[in-house]
């Protein structure tokens, strides 16, 4: 009995050991915190006191944990893929993946081409920069080395093509950009670009050599070598040059006095914008080499009218009229708005009313004069209206004149003109005129300038004839006579020529109305007949 006392206890203190052992284990146990108090994530700590309560934690190992699992996090902001999980990377703006770094495409290195500059990067740096640089881009993936990305740069450069002729084994070359002879390095034998350099170059060792002949292309005159190529523009003086058959270079021949170099026999350095371009030389005209020429583009040969200096030049615009000199503003005068362009001149009519005219300016230099034109809006439908001169001669409004006004202004109420005291009255500057069919606004204009002269006459006695009768007390609604109307400057009557020549120079102001000459010089009919009228009975 006792013997088995004693094993029983034995029994009991093992279990005590491993309780003891057990204890031990669960006191030590780690949690995995998605974020810890103190701002660190995916971290083990001992106490779960130590985790953020606002995030995942539990009692493993990180590596065992969904949300501490390490993927791939995208940036697309810096343009960069790095190892995170997908907690840390998700609260940091960035796109996360379970997969690794090495198996998403956008994370592989290729060549990003941004204009004429390379640079070996990830795809979504590649897009990053473009769009930093507002450029568009062209990411190859093919490349994955970066000799070769930096070897493609600047793809738009020019220069020669040299490769090995497959029929004859000869070392030929041509003038193309870099990307094309890349490209051709793959049908082509032997080839090499030399940036900047023509094909005519003798360190090349090609077949193409200088030669006298010339060609247009754009707008310039070039030399072409032996095989065909373009080298560089025309310059006579060169033709023998070796330097200037070996690499690409800017002309110079330019004289300061030729802009655009119109009919040089020696420079094809041509300007578009300066009135000239590549053409093949007509009969007559001079080259020192070849048979191209940088054309005038200019209407040397125009002779009508035209408002600059010389001839009109290419480019620009000017004002003409049919009407003859002095009858630019009278009735059936139209002014119209010339262009020259490509040496020759064209037109394009304003308005037969002027209700639109051409208003031109020099739009050049003192040395070198320019005129440019436009059909613009004639304003004069408010001139008769302005009271003020200041308003009358605004510019930036309207398109009128202040004139003396032989002391008529014009008087709203009434719609005509009116005896007053007015100093000046404003007018159109240029007359609109009539339309072929009658119906345009200047026939309103010219009835604004009607008006009625009240004149109480009386027959002479001795003579019969019919003079200006001062104030009738009897007539108490005559408040006064206008013998003006009727007498001439000395008081003499003159049936009223005086004063309607006085009206007739404010008539002809407002349109196509009263005594005028017309575009051609031809004066019109002149109606000189006075309605007399007995003021108390009303017969004439």
């Amino acid at each position: 009995m006792q013997h088995h006392k004693m094993k029983r206890g034995k029994i009991i203190y093992s279990f005590l050991i491993l309780g003891i052992f057990l204890i031990g284990i669960a006191s030590s146990a780690n949690y995995c915190c998605e974020k810890t108090n103190s701002g660190a994530w995916c971290q083990e700590e001992s106490s779960k006191s130590e985790c953020n309560p606002s995030y995942n934690a539990i009692s493993a190992g990180c590596e065992s944990t969904s949300y501490c699992k390490t993927g791939t996090c995208i940036n697309q902001k810096e343009g960069t893929c790095i190892a995170s999980t997908e907690s840390v990377c998700t609260n940091n703006g960035g796109i996360w993946s379970d997969k690794s770094e090495s198996d998403l495409s956008q994370c592989s290195l290729g060549c990003c081409l941004l204009g004429d500059q390379v640079a070996f990067v990830t795809q979504i740096a590649c897009n990053r920069m473009a769009s930093t640089y507002g450029l568009t881009i062209n990411w190859n993936a093919n490349i994955n080395d970066e000799l070769t990305c930096l070897a493609s740069a600047n793809p738009n450069a020019k220069g020669a093509c040299v490769y090995t002729d497959a029929k004859t084994s000869a070392k030929t070359c041509e003038m193309t950009t870099k990307e094309n002879c890349q490209n051709n390095a793959k049908t082509l034998s032997d080839v090499s670009f030399h940036e900047g350099f023509l094909c005519s170059a003798p360190e090349l060792g090609t077949i193409c050599a200088k030669s006298a002949n010339t060609i247009c292309s754009g707008d310039d005159v070039y030399f072409t070598d032996t095989c065909g190529n373009l080298a560089n523009i025309y310059d006579a003086s060169k033709k023998d040059s070796v330097p200037y058959w070996t690499t690409i270079q800017k002309p110079d021949c330019t004289a300061a006095s030729n802009p655009g170099n119109k009919n040089s026999a020696t420079c094809g350095d041509c300007d578009y914008y300066s009135g000239s371009m590549c053409q093949t030389k007509k009969a007559g005209e001079s080259v020192s080499v070849g048979n191209n020429l940088c054309r005038s583009l200019d209407c040397s040969s125009y002779n009508g009218i035209y408002s600059g200096t010389g001839k009109p030049k290419h480019g620009e615009t000017w004002c003409a009229t049919d009407a003859k000199a002095g009858n630019e503003n009278s009735p059936g005068s139209t002014s119209f708005r010339m262009m020259c362009y490509n040496g020759e001149v064209t037109m394009e009519e304003c308005d037969s009313t002027r209700q639109k005219v051409c208003s031109e300016s020099d739009i050049g230099t003192t040395d070198s004069p320019f005129m440019s034109a436009n059909c613009r809006a004639n304003v004069w439908q408010d001139c008769i209206l302005q009271t003020k001169e200041e308003d009358c001669n605004d510019v930036n409004v309207r398109d009128c004149s202040w004139i003396a006004s032989s002391g008529y202004s014009y008087s709203v109420e009434e719609g005509k003109l009116v005896n007053s005291s007015s100093a000046g009255l404003c007018v159109p500057k240029i007359q609109p005129g009539f339309a072929r069919d009658g119906t345009t606004d200047a026939i309103d204009s010219c009835q604004l300038a009607n008006t009625l002269c009240y004149v109480q006459m009386k027959k002479d006695i001795i003579n019969s004839n019919y003079v200006c009768e001062g104030p009738d007390l009897n007539n108490l609604w005559w408040n006064g006579n206008n013998c003006s109307c009727v007498n001439d400057a000395n008081g003499n009557y003159d049936g009223g020529k005086t004063w309607a020549s006085k009206m007739n120079s404010i008539c002809t102001k407002l349109g196509d109305c009263g005594d005028k000459t017309n575009y051609a010089g031809a004066k019109g009919n002149v109606q000189e007949s006075i309605t007399k009228t007995n003021l108390s009975t009303g017969t004439a």
